[in-house]
């Protein structure tokens, strides 16, 4: 039996809490209580259940700032994009504000083996990555969450979930 799981949807609150965040990343949630007209524990709940919905936050670094490729012995996923090599270790691809910013964070690792500094990159190619619905491919600006399985369908109406669910059950019964 496939395991289905509730979609999920984003309440009023979180869309705003969204949309504050997006205009200051650095917002209190304090600040956003204040601004919502709603307590500091509603806040909290609203970026706990955007967490939950697989939601991640993270800070805009200009484009040409300064970037050090660092390899670790552990992975340190907090810092910046982290892969593991093939010789066990790890390389984390981390982004600074400035120079000294880059230099601090790279001073306070213990488990560094070799660090590389670029100053700004080389080439600009730019990639505009949009949300598409999963069924009818149109582009999805709040998104309805729908997993079945393994798989996480992102749609963008109710109409599209409601087909999807018929497709998939239609491929089902066609495989039974």
């Amino acid at each position: 039996m496939r395991q289905e799981t509730v979609v999920s949807r984003f309440t009023d609150i979180e869309i705003r809490v969204l949309n504050i965040l997006r205009e200051n990343a650095r917002a209190s949630v304090s600040e956003i209580a204040e601004r919502l007209g709603v307590s500091r524990v509603t806040v909290y709940r609203a970026l706990r259940s955007l967490i939950n919905k697989g939601i991640k936050f993270t800070v805009d670094v200009p484009e040409d700032s300064p970037r050090a490729f660092i390899i670790t012995r552990e992975p340190h996923a907090d810092l910046g994009d982290c892969y593991k090599l093939v010789d066990g270790r790890y390389i984390v691809i981390m982004r600074a504000r400035d120079f000294n910013e880059l230099v601090t964070i790279i001073d306070g690792l213990r488990d560094k083996d070799e660090v590389y500094i670029a100053l700004r990159p080389v080439s600009r190619q730019l990639i505009s990555v949009g949300l598409v619905c999963d069924y009818c491919g149109g582009p999805i600006t709040v998104p309805i969450i729908y997993r079945r399985g393994r798989r996480t369908y992102y749609l963008c109406c109710e109409a599209c979930l409601r087909e999807l669910k018929k497709k998939l059950s239609r491929s089902n019964k066609n495989k039974a």
